[in-house]
C-alpha cells in the first residue's frame, strides 16, 4: 500500500529523470560567425645568418708565429696596407744567402762571356754558367715571395670586422687572421629553404625579417638570388636576401625570414578554430551541417578558403567534438570573425 511519503518520493524521482532526459536531449549551444574578407599571405619560412655580400678572409700561406699587429677590428684600411707580420727570420737568412749566390753566379757569367769572346772557353761552359745564374735568380725570387707572404696586407679598401690571433700565437697555414668587409659592400641575409618550398621562391619577392637582437620589430627586405645547386644532405637551397643599408643588423646575427610568395587582398577568411581536417561545420536550418572546403594561405589565427564556402554562410566557431551531422544546435551570432566570447 502506497503512503503519501512514498508517493511524494516517487514523484521527486520522476522529476529528476525527466530533467535529466531534457538536459541530455537539449541541443548544444554554439557560436557562429560569417567568413570575413581580408588579406591572405602565403609565405615560406627560413632561418639564416647576416653576412657581407663581399667578405674576404686574410690568412698566412705559411705556418708561423705572429710577431706584430698593425691593424685591428673596426679599422678602415686601404689596398696594400700592412695588417700583420709573422716571424720571417729564417727565411730572411736564407734569402740573404741566396742573393749572395745569385750575385756570384751572375759575376761568373760575366767572366765566362769575356773568356768566350777571347776564345778561351767553350759555348757549352758559357751556357752552363748562364743556366746556373738563372736558377739562382729563380730561387731568390721564390724566397722573396715567401718572405712577402709573412706580411699580411689588405687586398682591397674596406673595414676589418674580425681579428683572430694575438702577438705570440703560432698560426697554422691558411687559418684566417682577419675578416675584411669590402668598402660599400651590402649586407645580406643568407637562409636555407627546404627543397619542397624552393619552387615558390623567386628573386624580387618581399621578405619579412625578425631577429632576437631586435625583439618585436619586423624588417623588410628583398630576395636577391637563389643558388642553382642544393645541398643533398640538408635537402635545402641557399637563398640570399639583400638588406637595405638602413637596417641595424650586424654581421653574424641570426634571423628568421618569411618570404612572401603570394598575396591576395580580398580573400575569404575564417578563424582557424572553425577548421577541422579541411572541413567546417555550418549552421543551417537550426542544424549543424559538415562542409568540406579547400584551403589556401594560413596565418597564426586565420585561414583562406578558396572553395566550398561563401560570405553568406554561417560557420560554427570551435565546434564541439561530439557534434554530429544534422544535429540541432542553438546558435549565438558573433559578428567579428575569429573573435570568441
Amino acid at each position: 500500500m502506497l503512503t503519501w511519503r512514498k508517493v511524494a518520493s516517487l514523484f521527486v524521482l520522476l522529476l529528476f529523470v525527466a530533467a535529466g532526459i531534457f538536459y541530455f536531449q537539449k541541443p548544444p549551444s554554439v557560436i557562429v560567425t560569417h567568413p570575413s574578407h581580408g588579406q591572405a599571405i602565403e609565405a615560406v619560412y627560413a632561418t639564416g645568418t647576416v653576412e657581407s655580400s663581399i667578405m674576404i678572409r686574410i690568412a698566412t700561406e705559411r705556418a708561423a708565429r705572429l710577431v706584430a699587429l698593425t691593424a685591428d677590428e673596426n679599422m678602415k684600411v686601404h689596398a696594400g696596407q700592412p695588417l700583420a707580420r709573422f716571424d720571417d727570420a729564417e727565411l730572411q737568412a736564407n734569402l740573404q744567402e741566396m742573393r749572395i749566390r745569385q750575385r756570384n753566379a751572375e759575376q761568373h757569367v760575366f767572366r765566362m762571356e769575356k773568356l768566350y769572346q777571347r776564345g778561351a772557353t767553350s759555348i757549352e761552359l758559357l751556357e752552363q754558367a748562364r743556366t746556373d745564374a738563372d736558377a739562382a735568380r729563380a730561387v731568390t725570387q721564390r724566397l722573396q715571395v715567401q718572405v712577402n707572404s709573412l706580411t699580411l696586407s689588405s687586398p682591397v679598401e674596406g673595414e676589418i670586422i674580425r681579428r683572430d690571433g694575438e702577438v705570440g700565437d703560432y698560426i697554422p697555414v691558411n687559418q684566417p687572421v682577419f675578416y675584411l668587409r669590402k668598402a660599400n659592400a651590402q649586407l645580406r641575409l643568407v637562409v636555407d629553404v627546404d627543397e619542397e618550398d624552393i619552387p615558390a621562391v623567386k628573386p624580387g619577392q618581399p621578405v619579412l625579417i625578425t631577429t632576437d637582437a631586435f625583439s618585436g620589430q619586423v624588417f623588410h627586405a628583398t630576395v636577391s638570388d637563389i643558388t642553382p645547386k642544393g645541398d643533398a644532405v640538408t635537402r635545402s637551397y641557399r637563398v640570399r636576401v639583400i638588406l637595405p643599408a638602413s637596417l641595424p643588423f650586424l654581421i653574424g646575427m641570426t634571423a628568421e625570414a618569411n618570404i612572401i610568395t603570394a598575396q591576395r587582398d580580398n580573400a575569404l577568411l575564417l578563424p582557424n578554430s572553425a577548421l577541422i581536417n579541411n572541413s567546417v561545420w555550418l549552421f543551417k536550418a537550426d542544424k549543424a551541417v559538415q562542409q568540406p572546403v579547400k584551403i589556401g594561405a594560413k596565418s597564426a589565427d586565420k585561414t583562406e578558403i578558396t572553395e566550398g564556402l561563401s560570405e553568406q554562410d554561417l560557420l560554427i566557431v570551435d565546434p564541439p567534438l561530439s557534434l554530429k551531422p544534422n544535429q540541432p544546435v542553438n546558435a549565438t551570432l558573433q559578428e567579428t570573425a575569429g573573435a570568441q566570447s
